[in-house]
């Protein structure tokens, strides 16, 4: 799935809201929480990881970088331990 190119698409897109239609409300649909977002893109992302993509798959390379900033501050101590221990 390219989702970036899917959303680019979108945002070129203009559509005319400012006056709504007569006999219809305008309404607004609330924003999801934040951690609800993030865990349903983590949720499809590690879904996405078995599926056999192509070399370059935009989902896979996040997903590496999702990894990669969760798993930082575990690597940060690993490291620190490490050149700690070969300078004692």
């Amino acid at each position: 799935m390219d989702s970036d190119r899917v959303i680019s698409e979108l945002g070129n897109q203009t559509s005319v809201a400012s006056q709504p239609a007569p006999g219809h409300r305008v309404s607004y649909i609330e924003a999801a929480p934040t951690m609800n977002v993030m865990f349903d893109q983590l949720e499809y992302l590690l879904g996405h990881n078995n599926q056999g993509c192509q070399v370059g798959c935009q989902d896979c390379i996040r997903l590496r970088e999702v990894e990669g900033w969760l798993l930082q501050p575990f690597r940060a101590t690993e490291i620190h331990k490490q050149s700690a221990s070969l300078t004692a």
